[in-house]
């Protein structure tokens, strides 16, 4: 019973309204923002990108602001490296 609980919130999370989503943006922007090179950072955006177009249905508004927020603090990060 247990291993149903584990995946379905690992479904419910990944493919939901946005809430799984912007947690894994943020842990992407975090590794973003630890590249030293643009060749990273161009992998780092390839999976954010990934992540987004992964979206089943539209976020509501407040994982909405957050995901904007994560991208922005992600796209400063990116746009320092050379």
């Amino acid at each position: 019973m247990t291993k149903i609980v584990v995946i379905a919130s690992l479904f419910l999370g990944a493919c939901g309204g946005g809430g799984g989503v912007a947690d894994q943006l943020a842990k992407l922007k975090d590794e973003a923002c630890a590249c030293k090179d643009k060749a990273c950072g161009d992998a780092v955006n390839k999976k954010m990108d990934a992540v987004v177009e992964g979206l089943k249905e539209e976020p509501d508004k407040e994982t909405m602001t957050k995901i904007t927020q994560v991208m922005a603090g992600a796209g400063l990060c990116l746009s320092k490296l050379k």
